[in-house]
This record gives structure tokens, sequence and C-alpha cells, in this order.
């Protein structure tokens, strides 16, 4: 990806993002203006902020990177995700409007007549803030880092330098356009690539990988491992190897790993023949790939229970989230709080039909992110490894600026 295109990119989405942000701090002129936009958000406006702010950087970059790894069974999570806002349609979204709060503990404590709950409340809606902060600024840093080469830690400093400034600004009414602005650019900066690569992948004779085996390389493949990792082998393989693999050094000769789990040191190059399957990540024993795994074999028999406890975390999931929450009291009335969440429905369930598209090319394109760890970056490469020149470049920078929106727009809202 050219770097002089992917950094005019995000940059252009963080001016965008301090200018509409700009915009919001002109109209912004109450106290109910700072907290809930004076209750005025229609639902269509409500509906793309919502989704805006919702389409983090789990879901822009995560997505992808967890069906490159894993296969089918990771599309529960976006499925759970957006049919989560039937839960928050039918249980959730008319009395949380209704109440007239301006946070979640104050509904809690208005409904339960409880300060005790009103305090578990508000140390709820601050760690789950965190949680949820913390992804967003990581995967900055990521993005940046791929990009430039700068050091991890800027790109979280660039996000919440942009986001506290848009909030402290405008606050809600700021923020409502700022992320309605980010929801349609992040649908855009997927869908078209999307276009592009699979035109591609049509074109160049690529073999239809099945997503229920594991992923293979087309082509002969070196891999530098960049920190020691645990590797697991299904059948033996025969690969080159420099450096040290179960504590023997390698220069360079064939050597064929037994079926099994291996140790891999970091710097060691593994040399992949064409055709083979690419070995899976483990971990000392543990089975670090279990907790997202509901439907593999060998979980003592409990299939079922663990895929109904998926579906019932994601579904509630949703539900629980305060960012997401606390939108609906910027709607006029219960009814449009309803209609905004039918038209949220619509804006996430569409948005999730691309994430795993690009996770399927990865499994073909990009098999080795899966042996380095950085599988998340599946959506950034995609368009240099299978376009190239000019045109992987402006898409490249496309994908790089709606992954940044997907970093501010939700850290504009847990803010």
């Amino acid at each position: 990806m050219s770097q002089p295109y992917a950094v005019a990119a995000v940059a252009a989405v963080t001016a965008a993002t301090v200018l509409v942000g700009a915009l919001g701090l002109r109209i912004s002129r109450t106290t109910s203006d700072f907290y809930v936009a004076s209750r005025t958000v229609g639902p269509g406006l409500n509906a793309a902020a919502i989704s805006g702010e919702y389409l983090s950087a789990a879901s822009f970059l995560g997505i992808a990177g967890l069906v490159l790894l894993q296969g089918p069974d990771m599309l529960w999570y976006p499925v759970g995700y957006t049919a989560g806002y039937l839960v928050l349609l039918v249980l959730v979204a008319a009395p949380l409007r209704r109440s007239g709060a301006y946070t979640l503990p104050d509904f809690a404590e208005a409904r339960l007549e409880s300060a005790r709950v009103r305090r578990l409340a508000s140390l709820f809606v601050v760690g789950i803030g965190w949680l949820y902060l913390l992804p967003q600024l990581q995967s900055a840093g990521l993005v940046l880092e791929i990009l430039t080469g700068a050091p991890d830690w800027l790109g979280g400093c660039v996000v919440a330098l942009v986001v506290t400034g848009a909030v402290a600004a405008g606050g809600m009414r700021s923020i409502t356009f700022v992320q309605a602005f980010q929801y349609w650019l992040k649908l855009t900066a997927l869908l078209v690539p999307v276009l592009f690569l699979a035109a591609a992948w049509l074109g160049d004779g690529a073999p239809r990988a099945r997503l229920d085996a594991p992923a293979v390389f087309r082509d002969h493949t070196s891999v530098t491992i960049a920190e020691t990792v645990r590797v697991e082998v299904a059948e033996p393989l025969t690969l080159t190897v420099t450096g040290r693999i179960d504590a023997t050094a390698h220069r360079g000769a064939p050597v064929t790993l037994a079926t099994g789990a291996h140790t891999v040191d970091a710097g060691t190059v593994l040399g992949f023949p064409a055709g083979a399957a690419v070995p899976e990540r483990a971990a000392a024993g543990g089975d670090p790939l279990g907790w997202s795994q509901p439907l593999a074999d060998g979980r003592d028999g409990r299939q079922l229970y663990a895929t109904y406890g998926l579906i019932l975390a994601t579904f509630l999931g949703t539900m629980g989230l305060p960012h997401v929450a606390v939108r609906f009291y910027t709607s006029p009335n219960g009814r449009a709080a309803r209609r905004t969440t039918l038209v949220v429905l619509g804006l996430v369930g569409v948005f999730y039909l691309l994430p795993p598209v690009y996770g399927a090319l990865g499994r073909i394109y990009a098999p080795e992110l899966a042996l380095t760890g950085a599988a998340d970056a599946a959506v950034l490469v995609l368009p240099e490894r299978m376009l190239g020149g000019t045109a992987g470049d402006l898409l490249g920078a496309l994908l790089a600026g709606g992954a940044f929106a997907a970093f501010l727009s939700t850290a504009s809202g847990l803010t």
C-alpha cells in the first residue's frame, strides 16, 4: 500500500471529523443540546449515527480476521451483533426514551428507585466504556503502524485528541453528525474495494477455497515469525526453516514437522511449499481459539449449549452497550426510538455482509496472516496483494480511511 495515499486518506477522515464536529458546535447552544441533542434527532439520522458508533474496529477489521482464521463458524458473531437490535427494539428503545433521563444510571435509579442500583450502573457504564474504548485505540495504532511504520501508540493518541476535541466542543449534537457521516464512509470504504477484489478473484482463476477447510498457500511463501509462537500441525508438513524450531537451529534446510504442537522462535523464517496448509497458532496447555468456536468438535459434548450461550451473549451484549443505549435519549418520542431501531437493523445488516467477504479472500490471498497473528490486517493488505499498482494503492487508502473512521466514531460515542 502506498504510504502517501493512505496517510492522505487518514488525514482527510480526521479533518472531516473535525469540520463536521465544528458544524455541531455552531448549533449546540444548550445543556440539552450537549447531552441529548435536544431530543430532536429523527429516525434516519439517529440510525446512521448509532450504526456509525456501533460498527467499531471489531466490525471493520476483526470479523474479517476471524473468518480468515477459522472459517464460517465465526459468522455467528455478526449475526448475533445484528440480531441484538431486536432485543433493543422490543425491550429497551421506547422505555429509555420515555424515561426522560440523560444517562443510564439515571434510568436505572428511576425504574428501580434505588441509589445503590444507580451506583452499580455507573460502574458498569464506565467499565464497559473503557473495555470497548481500548480496542479502538489499539487498532488505530495497528493501522498507522502498517501504513507508516509509526510507533503503535501514535494512532491511539491521534484518536484520543480528535475525539476529545469534537466531544468537548459540541457534545451529542456534534457527535450525531460525525457518526452519521462516518457510517456512510465506512460502508463505502468496504463496498467499493470489495467489488474490485471480487472481480479480480473471478478473473485470475484462483481456487474457490472451502471456508470449512484449513487455509493453504497458493504459491511458495516465506513467512517471518515476529514473536515466539506455538503452532499446531494437523498432518506431517515439510518446509524450509531458517532459525529455531523446538529449540533446534536450522539453516535453510528442509524440515519435516510431525503432527502436533511445535515452538517457533522469534525471527525464524519458514518457507512453505505451494498447497501446504497454514498451521494454526496454539498455546501451551490450552485452546486459545476455543472461546470463538462454539460449534467445534471436542467440546465435551456441549456444542449446542455453547452455541446457545454465544447467541444469548451477543444478543444481550448489544443491549448492554451504554454508548448505543444512550442514543435513544435523542429521539423525539418512544415511537421514533422504535423506528430508529428498525432502520439500524437494516444498516447494520447490510454492513455485516461485507467483512466476511474480505475474510474469505484473505484465506486465499493472504493466508500467512493467520500464522503471524496479524489476521486483523487482512482488510488493509488485500488490495495491494490482489490488484497492486495505483488501483491497489487507492483502494487500500480508502480502506485505511474507513478503518480510521471506525475508530473515531466508536470512540466518540464512548467518550
